[in-house]
C-alpha cells in the first residue's frame, strides 16, 4: 500500500490529475487534484486500508466510505462539502472526490484564538443551522457534528462535511445502541444509548456554537468520563466572564434549551435555535442583523417562529419570495395584522417593566396570559394585570398576577408527594428505592415524589427488577414482575480464581473520587466499575463540587462486583438576618450570598458557615430534599 506521508501518491487517481498532498492522518489522506474535463479543482479523500487492523474493521470503513458518497448524493445545498465521484485505485485503495474548499479548518480557526468578530462567529453559526436542517429535512442524521468536521472558506462561509457516518431516517446503517461520534460533542441520548435522530445533531451543534461564541466548553473536563458523565448529567457550565454583546439572561435561557438532557425539551430546528440567539444579541447593527436573518431560508422544511430583535429598534421577519397572482392575499394579511396590532396597543396600552421570572427548581415552562413564552429564567415585559403561571412536570403550579410597582419573587415550586403502592409478582421483594433499601417487603406503601427522578430496584432469592422513573412518573399501582437476571455477572457468581479481582460499582447520581488503602483510584462516574484484590478495602470517597466526604471499609469477593452507594443531592437554601455574608460548606466556599441563596450539596450532615462583615457563625445542620436554613447571624 503507498504510503502518502511520503509523497509517494499517484499522478492520476481515475481520471483526477493529482497536484499536491493537503493533509494526511492516520487513516487516510486527502490531495488536492484537478479535473481536466471541466478544469474544476477536486479535493480526493484516500483511505489507508493497510492501517485498519482486522478485515472486519476494513469492511466497516469501506461501509463509511460508500456511505458518505451514497448521503452526500441526497444533500444539495450551499453549506454542505458536495461529493462529485467515489472510486478505487490499484495499489491505494479507495477514494472520495469532493468539492475542495480554499480556506481553514473551523477546529482550527478556534484554537488560535479570539480573532473572530460577533458577527463572523453569527455568520458561521447561521450557515452551519441552514446546512443541517437542510439534511435533516431529507431524513439525514450526521452524528458528528463538530469543529472538525466544518471548513470555513476564505470569504467566511461554513461547509459542513464527513458524513461518514451519518444516518438515513430510512436505513440502518449500524447497529443499534452503538456510539458513533466524538464525545466532547455528542448528546445525552448518544452516549446513553447509542440511538440518535435530528435532536441529538441539534444538541451537538449547541455545543458547538458555545464553544464558538465563548472560546470553552459547556461541559470541560480533563478525561473523557468527566465530560462525558457532565454531558448526561450536568447543566451547562456558567460562562465568565459573559460573552460581550449577548444578554447573559438570554445566553443561559437559549443554551439551557438548546443544551436540554431531554431531546423533546430541545429547539426544534437549528434555525430555531439560531433565532432564539440572535434575539439574545444586542451588539448588532439594523443592517447586520438583516443579513444574517437574510441567510436563514424560509422553506417549508423547517418552521418559522416569531422573532422579536432585543436592539429595540425593529422587529423583523425575512419572508421568502412570493408568486406575484399571490401578492394581494399577503397585503390584505398585513393589512390585518397592521390593524390588529394598531387595535391591540388602543386598548391595551405600552408593555410594562422587564420583569425577570425565576423558579426553584429552574426549567419551568412559563405562561403570559395563558401563552407559552418559554422555561425559566427568562426576562419579559410585563404589565399590571398581567397573569404569569409556572408549571413544572412533577410539580404544583403556580399562579401570580402582576401588580403595580412589584417584582415578583423567585417561584418556589412545590413537589406532588403522594403515597404509591409498589407491587411485584410473586410478592415479597426487597425494595431499593433510589439506592436505600427499605423497610418491608413488597405490596409496600411508599411516599413518591413526583418532582424528582428515581430508581427502582426489586429482588426476590435469585428474582429482579429494575427500572428508572423521569419526574412526573409513577409506578401507578402496577405490580412488576420478576425475572431472573440474564448474566452470569447479574447472578454474581464467584470466580474459580480465588485471587481473581472484585469490583466496585458505583450507584448513585454524582461521580465521587476514590482512594483505597491510601492509593487514588481516580474520580469514578455513576455505573462505572474499579477492580480491587479481594479482601477488606478502606475507602476515602470526596466530591468537592456537592462537598461529599465519606470514609468507610468495603469487603470484596473474587469475581463478584458489590454496588458502591453514594446519597443523594439536596438544595440547601440559606437565609440569616439582619443581613447577609459569603456562605461556606464543611469549610468549602459554595460561591453563594446568605440571601435565600441556594447551592446543591450531598444529602447528609454539613456544617454550614457565614461569614458577615462584623461576625461568623457555624450552623450543623442536616439536609435532605430542599432544605431551608434562616437563622440570625
Amino acid at each position: 500500500m503507498a504510503d502518502f506521508d511520503n509523497l509517494t501518491f499517484p499522478e492520476m487517481i481515475g481520471r483526477y490529475q493529482v497536484l499536491r498532498l493537503l493533509g494526511s492522518g492516520a487513516m487516510g489522506s486527502v490531495v488536492l487534484a484537478e479535473d481536466p474535463r471541466i478544469k474544476r479543482k477536486v479535493a480526493i479523500k484516500l483511505m489507508k486500508l493497510d492501517a485498519v487492523r482486522t478485515e472486519a474493521d476494513q469492511h466497516e470503513f469501506l461501509a463509511r466510505f460508500q456511505r458518505e458518497a451514497e448521503v452526500s448524493g441526497l444533500l444539495n445545498h450551499p453549506g454542505i462539502v458536495a461529493i462529485y465521484d467515489v472510486g478505487e485505485v490499484d495499489g491505494y485503495g479507495p477514494f472520495l472526490a469532493m468539492e475542495f474548499v480554499a480556506g481553514r479548518p473551523l477546529d482550527g480557526i478556534m484554537k488560535e484564538g479570539p480573532n473572530l468578530s460577533l458577527k463572523e462567529k453569527l455568520r458561521i453559526a447561521v450557515g452551519l443551522a441552514e446546512a443541517l436542517d437542510h439534511a435533516h429535512a431529507k431524513g439525514i442524521v450526521h452524528r458528528d457534528v463538530k469543529p472538525g468536521n466544518v471548513m470555513v472558506g476564505e470569504d467566511g462561509r461554513p461547509k459542513l462535511m464527513d458524513f461518514g457516518i451519518a444516518k438515513r431516517e430510512d436505513a440502518s446503517l449500524t447497529q443499534t445502541g452503538t456510539f458513533l461520534g466524538t464525545p466532547s460533542y455528542a448528546s445525552p441520548e448518544q452516549i446513553k444509548e447509542g440511538t440518535v435522530d435530528n435532536r441529538s445533531d441539534i444538541f451537538s451543534f449547541g455545543v458547538l456554537v458555545f464553544e464558538l461564541m465563548s472560546g470553552q466548553s459547556p461541559f470541560p473536563g480533563t478525561s473523557i468520563n468527566t465530560i462525558l458523565y457532565r454531558i448526561v448529567n450536568e447543566p451547562p457550565v456558567e460562562v465568565q466572564p459573559p460573552v460581550l454583546g449577548i444578554i447573559p439572561e438570554g445566553w443561559h435561557r437559549v443554551f439551557s434549551k438548546v443544551l436540554a438532557k431531554r431531546p423533546m425539551d430541545r429547539h426544534s430546528t437549528c434555525t430555531a435555535f439560531v433565532r432564539d440567539l440572535l434575539d439574545a444579541v444586542l451588539e448588532l447593527g439594523k443592517d447586520d442583523r438583516r443579513e444574517l436573518l437574510g441567510l436563514l431560508r424560509m422553506s417549508g422544511e423547517s418552521p418559522l417562529p416569531e422573532i422579536t430583535s432585543t436592539s429595540f429598534d425593529e422587529t423583523m421577519v425575512v419572508a421568502p419570495p412570493t408568486p406575484r397572482k399571490a401578492t394581494w392575499l399577503w397585503l390584505a394579511a398585513l393589512a390585518m395584522v397592521v390593524l390588529i396590532g394598531g387595535g391591540w396597543f388602543i386598548f391595551k396600552g405600552s408593555r410594562g417593566a422587564r420583569i425577570k421570572i425565576e423558579s426553584l427548581p429552574a426549567g419551568a415552562k412559563v405562561f403570559v396570559n395563558d401563552l407559552e413564552v418559554g422555561p425559566t429564567p427568562q426576562n419579559q415585559s410585563l404589565a399590571p394585570g398581567d397573569k404569569v403561571r409556572l408549571e413544572l412536570k412533577g410539580h404544583k403550579s403556580v399562579s401570580y398576577e402582576i401588580k403595580p410597582g412589584e417584582t415578583p419573587p423567585a417561584f418556589k415550586l412545590e413537589p406532588i408527594i403522594r403515597e404509591e403502592l409498589l407491587d411485584s409478582l410473586p410478592q415479597g421483594a426487597t425494595v431499593v428505592l433510589d439506592e436505600k433499601k427499605l423497610e418491608g417487603v413488597t405490596p409496600l406503601k411508599v411516599s413518591w415524589n413526583l418532582g424528582v427522578q428515581h430508581r427502582l430496584t426489586l429482588t426476590k432469592d435469585h428474582l429482579h427488577f429494575h427500572l428508572d422513573f423521569d419526574p412526573g412518573e409513577v409506578p401507578e399501582g402496577r405490580a412488576f414482575a420478576l425475572a431472573e437476571a440474564a448474566t452470569a455477572a447479574a447472578r454474581q457468581e464467584p470466580s474459580l480464581d480465588p485471587s481473581a479481582p472484585g469490583f466496585l460499582k458505583l450507584a448513585g447520581g454524582f461521580s465521587v473520587r476514590v482512594k483505597a488503602d491510601g492509593k487514588d483510584l481516580g474520580e469514578l462516574s455513576p455505573g462505572s466499575k474499579v477492580s480491587l484484590p479481594p479482601g477488606t478495602h478502606k475507602l476515602e470517597l470526596s466530591n468537592a463540587i456537592y462537598f461529599y466526604k465519606d470514609n468507610r471499609a468495603v469487603s470484596l469477593i473474587a469475581g463478584q462486583t458489590t454496588a458502591l452507594t453514594v446519597p443523594g443531592l439536596a438544595n440547601l437554601t440559606v437565609e440569616t438576618f439582619p443581613g447577609t455574608g459569603k456562605v461556606f460548606v464543611d469549610d468549602q466556599d459554595a460561591h453563594i450570598e446568605s440571601d435565600h441563596s441556594s447551592v446543591q450539596v450531598a444529602e447528609g450532615r454539613h456544617v454550614v458557615t457565614v461569614r458577615g462583615p462584623n461576625s461568623v457563625k457555624h450552623q450543623p445542620v442536616e439536609v435532605s430534599g430542599e432544605k431551608l436554613l434562616k437563622f440570625q447571624l
